[in-house]
């Protein structure tokens, strides 16, 4: 793939991060009430402390990938952040998954979506 390509799905890709980082994981985090979490299949935590900082990080964090997104080859250090985040975040999920179970099929399908996207990120991560 050339050089040119790449980026352009570079941007593709994080385009799709920021929504999903806004959209599904931020803002219903941040902001959701009882009945939008239950819509995810998640259940409102009794101190969602955790919770409402989860979504203030996803939030903050479509701002950096929409720094990438501007510029991808003078930001390519945010793009290693992605795939550090991406793994790890997946890695966090199995993890709860294979000892206590997952509470909900929201998570299961956070872990595919990660996954996808650390991988997406390693490929098309630009040459310096």
């Amino acid at each position: 793939m050339n050089p040119d390509t790449k980026i352009t799905w570079l941007k593709r890709v994080l385009l799709i991060k920021i929504a999903v980082c806004l959209l599904v994981w931020g803002l219903p985090s941040l902001l959701g009430n009882a009945w939008m979490l239950n819509m995810f299949g998640v259940t409102m935590p009794a101190d969602p402390f955790f919770l409402r900082i989860f979504g203030a990080v996803q939030t903050a964090m479509a701002l950096l990938y929409w720094f990438a997104y501007v510029d991808p080859v003078r930001n390519r250090d945010i793009i290693k952040f992605a795939v550090v985040d991406n793994v790890l975040s997946t890695l966090a999920i199995l993890g709860v998954a294979f000892t206590t179970g997952l509470s909900s099929w929201f998570f299961g399908v956070s872990a595919v979506i990660t996954a996808l996207f650390a991988i997406a990120f390693w490929i098309l991560l630009p040459k310096e």
